[in-house]
């Protein structure tokens, strides 16, 4: 991979409290290294300045560890940072929108449990029907392939005799965004976001 990549990877970002607050590029990671507004942190919770986390960088030169080079400086780059001077609470509402429902959901019919990989495949389901008051909200919509769909029509599931694979609720951020990126950075995240209880 090379450093363009590399410098759009994806890392965490901790407040002063240790709650993860948002995911930020290892770019942009980097420059608040580099402005002294952040320090590295570790899944085992210790935290490095800049000058600390290029000294750690000889003991990784010769594994399988993505490091940026420059003529001067070798960087291991980072999984997560801590902002030591940031108040900022982490996000605890998702907005509703197709992509995010896809995202809870796992791009699985919440019926028959059919993944549903082909767009075409996909429909938007209200529990309760939007003819009977259901609301376009978290917890009356779940992704539905078209055959349930169609199954279960103007009416409740129950009636259709259908049954959901769980409940629909509004999905914690963090977890949600997690379901975007590869297993090493979820594994790696799941540390910081259990901390705080906010990864399910």
């Amino acid at each position: 991979m090379n450093t363009k990549n590399i410098l759009q990877e994806k890392v965490l970002v901790l407040n002063k409290y240790y709650q993860a607050i948002q995911i930020t590029t290892v770019q942009k990671a980097i420059c608040h290294l580099v402005k002294g507004s952040a320090k590295v942190i570790t899944p085992t919770w210790t935290t490095h300045t800049l000058e600390e986390w290029i000294k750690i960088t000889k003991f990784h030169e010769n594994g399988n560890n993505k490091i940026i080079r420059s003529p001067s400086v070798s960087i291991l780059v980072p999984d997560a940072i801590y902002l030591p001077y940031y108040e900022s609470l982490p996000k605890t509402e998702v907005v509703f929108s197709r992509q995010n429902l896809l995202l809870r959901d796992r791009y699985t019919c919440q019926y028959c449990g059919k993944y549903l990989k082909n767009p075409k495949e996909r429909t938007i389901d209200h529990v309760i029907p939007k003819s009977r008051g259901g609301k376009t909200v978290w917890t009356n919509v779940v992704l539905c392939c078209k055959k349930c769909n169609l199954k279960k029509g103007d009416r409740t599931p129950e009636e259709a005799g259908l049954k959901l694979l769980k409940k629909p609720k509004a999905p914690k951020w963090q977890a949600l965004i997690l379901e975007e990126f590869p297993k090493h950075k979820k594994d790696v995240w799941k540390v910081f976001l259990n901390f705080a209880g906010l990864f399910e």
